[in-house]
């Protein structure tokens, strides 16, 4: 083993290997040599001057000479600020890339976009949580050109947080090779790296498509690229199957961006299965696919639902939830209402005495089988104990199962556990109706003392469920939902035995929608851990750990922390800032039960922002030279098509079909910080990342993790030594092999020295599926969050392992973290309240003795410790 490496040499390697990733120069992805094939078709240099056609700005906009260097930057009235560019191209539809160079200088949050679409759309936020490099960032951003005249925008989305970018330059590129993967056999033994869609309804105003055929093509196109392996997307969502369902009523719509840049909406309630074609082009392709369920509305429920609240207090069953307060739940109340094509008929009806043009009312006079709101918060509007409810959920599985199990690709669903999920009950405060308390007291002998026929008699089962009956109560029903989820997977392996279910637990989409906005109140150590609140909804993350065929991935959303409360940006209240990612690293109930699941998973969700202007929705003029094209949808006629556009005030954009919404990315190497936790944390043998569309921005990353990840066997590994902070190393043997990854948690370079019980004279990389000397497994230097995965001979073990971070930086956080434990220290003298810090002066105590600097890191930027140290400086 060399261990020779003087502290000199190595803070000289590790420099590099920080400044090489901070400037994302290694790696294959849209690298020097595919910009080198390509065409170089624009430069613009932000900090000169062009005329009106070219350059538009509104705010403060200004050139600014910095020491990282000179760059335009928006000030100004957030999200009105910003500025940008126009340029042309010359074959629509080929892929193109966009090389933006910006200042990680200070605090910023951008949204880069063409103005109009999805197709150039990514989003950059610096600062804050992740530590400035003070250095030119660059962001390739791929792209497919839908038009000729093209234009790129950055806009300034929050205050004190400018959108500034020093140069563009534009591409046009021969191919998307496919990524080799030489540790992947694609034999389903390995991990899955992956893309995941949360909302279906853009495929045609995305990756420059007009039609469902462009929009498979590149997707696959860019899985490959990328090195990602699985799609995760919609088969189901809000209201029902996208599907022709013979179950379910089924239902779609989209957005469409025509070639003059107008946007539509269309809709069908009776779809054509396109899905099979995708199954058939990814088996070729060898890709995998996995249908999600955001199922809060089933047709068939709808129709027999009863929501008489009078009727019901008098006896009259129900399958939907009872609430705490006495009321039905006969909505979702929440966002997705609306998005039914039967609601777009209902709108056109409404509608129908406006002239083309015209701006329409959006409220439709009826919702869709007559779905009303009611008293009460958000959560399913089903009871998932009820068996016509099961039922339902049951029948409608088994026809996915049968239906699409004949395709090699297909591998199975995926619930996405919202507060209106369902499967589960989103709440200690729903599922106190007769059938669902009366079968609780047949199952457990536990007598529930309240009057069967009195008309409050679900608040008072309520009151006494949740007092000293509430252990027996929650569990029971942990168990009856798991119970559900079992009858799920058996009905879904009826399609093929080896299909799965995840159930995908959210955090985004649950917490304030079951707990509320006081967000003081929904801080680590203030309220419980994520592991209780999915107790309390229905899921027990413990009782699903050795399930063959039923796994859970931990979903986490911690770029809602930036961007997620209006645009107040630097000057947001803190609570409103910090809540996803504290909870995101530092919940160790949650972490560590998900840690041991047989095949925990981890969903990394890219939250967006949405700046809405004057929002109109409208019948196309009977001329409109998009009709033709707009008629036809998969193939089959659309039922109905409007216009759509959302007016903002004149600020120089040419085009006046313009619509506002970015997903924000951490800059630079930050993008990895997630995938290195999940390995870290959880072994995680899935990984699966998006939101409304292909996040194209951050190719080189995934490439380079995607050949580590994606060589280890999708089993659980051994960890080696009683640590994994900063950096985790994990074996398995398997298949007559020792598997060995090595995965650093941070945004610094970590020197790691591996001793092994004998020489390891056959080691691979992985990564290369090249032989490497044993010397460089013995001592090597982790790049920023970089996964490195390598195999040797079973009987080689690894012994022990040491990481040694820089010097500079282990003296930075044993500094900050004596500053924080002062600041506590005199904010308990004063007297001034702030809960949970106690748990955090003890946990920093220990993360300093035990030398804990990832962890160290993120409780020093954590609500609790934020919040003393702001009330010491004030």
């Amino acid at each position: 083993m060399n261990c020779s490496t003087t502290r000199r040499e190595f803070l000289a390697i590790t420099a590099g290997a920080a400044a090489g990733l901070a400037f994302n120069s290694p790696g294959r992805a849209v690298s020097a040599e595919d910009l080198a094939e390509g065409k170089r078709l624009d430069r613009i240099d932000c900090t000169q001057e062009y005329p009106p056609e070219r350059y538009f700005g509104l705010g403060e906009v200004k050139v600014v000479d910095s020491p990282v260097g000179r760059y335009r930057e928006a000030l100004g009235d957030p999200p009105r600020a910003r500025f940008g560019y126009r340029f042309a191209i010359a074959n629509i539809g080929r892929p193109h890339v966009a090389v933006i160079r910006y200042p990680d200088d200070k605090r910023r949050y951008m949204c880069i976009n063409d103005g109009t679409c999805y197709d150039l759309t990514t989003g950059v936020f610096t600062g804050w949580a992740q530590p400035i490099s003070n250095t030119m960032l660059e962001l390739r951003q791929m792209f497919w050109p839908r038009w000729n005249d093209c234009s790129i925008v950055f806009m300034t989305w929050g205050a004190g947080e400018p959108a500034a970018a020093a140069s563009i330059e534009i591409y046009e590129l021969p191919n998307l090779p496919p990524l080799d993967v030489p540790g992947d056999p694609c034999d389903g033994t390995r991990r899955e790296l992956g893309i995941q869609y949360e909302d279906p309804c853009g495929t045609s105003g995305s990756e420059g498509a007009m039609s469902r055929d462009e929009w498979i093509d590149r997707v696959t196109q860019y899985a490959r690229y990328s090195g990602q392996s699985l799609l995760v997307y919609p088969l189901a969502w809000y209201h029902g199957p996208l599907f022709p369902s013979g179950h379910e009523p089924s239902g779609a719509f989209d957005w469409v961006v025509a070639r003059d840049r107008r946007q539509f909406t269309r809709w069908t309630t009776t779809p054509t299965d396109w899905y099979g074609k995708l199954l058939e082009r990814f088996g070729k392709e060898g890709l995998e696919f996995q249908g999600a369920l955001t199922l809060m509305r089933l047709g068939t429920l709808l129709e027999k639902m009863t929501i008489d609240l009078d009727a019901i207090q008098g006896g009259a069953e129900t399958f939907n939830n009872m609430l705490w307060n006495n009321c039905v739940q006969s909505s979702t109340n929440d966002w997705t209402p609306i998005y039914n094509a039967r609601n777009y008929q209902t709108l056109t009806a409404d509608n129908k005495r406006r002239k083309p043009l015209e701006p329409w009312s959006q409220r439709p006079s009826r919702l869709a089988y007559g779905e009303v709101g009611n008293p009460g918060h958000t959560g399913p509007m089903f009871n998932p104990l009820h068996p016509t409810v099961q039922r339902a959920i049951i029948d409608f599985v088994r026809e996915i199962g049968q239906r699409y199990g004949k395709y090699p690709a297909f591998q199975g669903i995926s619930f996405n556990m919202f507060a209106s999920a369902m499967p589960w009950f989103s709440s200690i405060r729903f599922g106190y109706d007769d059938y669902t308390v009366g079968l609780f007291q047949k199952e457990t002998g536990q007598d529930v003392p309240v009057d069967a026929k009195a008309p409050d008699r679900f608040s008072k089962r309520y009151e006494f469920l949740t007092g000293t009956c509430r252990p027996v109560w929650v569990a029971w029903r942990c168990r009856k939902i798991r119970g559900l989820f079992r009858q799920i997977r058996q009905a879904l392996a009826e399609g093929r035995e080896d299909l799965r279910v995840t159930v995908t637990l959210w955090d985004e989409t649950v917490v304030t929608n079951t707990l509320g906005h006081d967000m003081p109140q929904l801080q680590l150590d203030t309220r419980d851990s994520m592991l209780q609140l999915y107790r309390d909804a229905g899921i027990d993350v413990d009782l699903y750990r050795d399930e063959r065929g039923l796994e859970v991935d931990r979903g986490t959303a911690e770029s809602r922390d930036r961007g997620g409360h209006g645009n107040d940006g630097a000057g947001a209240p803190l609570a409103t800032q910090t809540m996803y990612r504290d909870f995101a690293y530092l919940d160790q109930p949650a972490i560590e039960a998900c840690a041991k699941l047989n095949r925990p998973g981890a969903f990394i969700f890219n939250c967006w922002v949405e700046a809405w202007g004057d929002m109109r929705w409208y019948r196309p003029g009977d001329d409109d030279p998009n009709a033709a094209a707009l008629a036809v949808m998969d193939g089959q006629p659309a039922e109905g098509i409007f216009g759509m556009n959302s007016a903002y005030p004149e600020d120089g954009f040419w085009w006046d079909s313009q619509l506002r919404i970015t997903p924000g990315f951490p800059a630079g190497v930050h993008f990895l910080e997630p995938y290195a936790q999940a390995v870290a944390d959880l072994d995680a043998c899935r990984i699966t990342r998006g939101g409304l569309f292909l996040d194209k921005a951050h190719s080189q990353q995934l490439q380079q993790f995607a050949r580590a990840y994606r060589a280890l066997p999708r089993r659980k590994f051994t960890m080696v030594g009683p640590s994994t902070d900063p950096v985790a190393v994990r074996t398995l043997v398997w298949d007559n092999r020792r598997y060995i990854y090595a995965v650093n948690r941070e945004y610094y370079p970590v020197h790691v020295q591996m001793v092994f019980s004998s020489r390891p004279t056959d080691a691979k990389d992985l990564a290369t599926g090249k032989r490497i000397a044993p010397d460089d497994l013995a001592s090597f230097v982790l790049s920023p969050y970089e996964l490195r995965s390598y195999s040797v001979a079973s009987e080689i073990e690894v012994a022990r392992f040491r990481a040694t971070p820089p010097e500079p930086i282990v003296t930075q956080l044993r500094s900050e973290a004596e500053r924080t434990l002062t600041a506590i220290a005199q904010v308990r003298a004063a007297g001034t309240p702030v809960s949970g810090i106690d748990e955090i002066e003890r946990g920093i105590r220990a993360g300093l003795a035990a030398g804990r600097l990832a962890w160290l890191r993120r409780a020093l930027t954590s609500y609790i410790a934020r919040r003393c140290r702001e009330i010491l400086a004030s």
